[in-house]
């Protein structure tokens, strides 16, 4: 026994969008998110070279600008699945915090700074240094909370 394809008017329009098939939309869509990743990663080390000029001068009156800086690598790198390094920013976010409200620290700032730095640079098979990593500025963290 053979079956008939179903080609109802219904089945024929959710087939396509507009004119294009929905097959050709979504490949399009994928390659375009793929182009995105890419401007992104760019993005992505644009800024933290950026946080890492701002840590290195040191400037008082750059203090909310690193905060600044944090929040848009989170943000990029959280774009394009740059977890270990969206969780460094998110760390030096919260010792930001955490020294705006008392004694700021330059050292734990580039500390952060330049692990940030490192973890971009990581393969994605090189997740035990990474963990080792983000495991030192959770103590950072932690000894500026005591």
């Amino acid at each position: 026994m053979t079956t008939k394809p179903n080609h109802n008017s219904l089945k024929r329009k959710l087939a396509k969008v507009g004119k294009l098939p929905v097959e050709e939309l979504a490949g399009r869509s994928q390659l375009n998110i793929d182009l995105m990743q890419e401007e992104f990663e760019v993005v992505m080390h644009n800024q933290i070279e950026e946080l890492t000029d701002i840590v290195r001068a040191k400037d008082p009156a750059s203090i909310r600008t690193i905060y600044e800086m944090s929040s848009q690598i989170i943000s990029s790198a959280s774009f394009v699945k740059a977890d270990w390094v969206s969780r460094a920013a998110q760390s030096l976010c919260e010792v930001h915090e955490i020294m705006s409200a008392g004694k700021w620290d330059w050292e734990a700032i580039g500390v952060h700074g330049k692990t940030i730095q490192l973890l971009a640079s990581l393969e994605p098979s090189q997740e035990a240094i990474s963990q080792s990593l983000l495991e030192g500025l959770s103590a950072v963290v932690a000894a500026k909370r005591a």
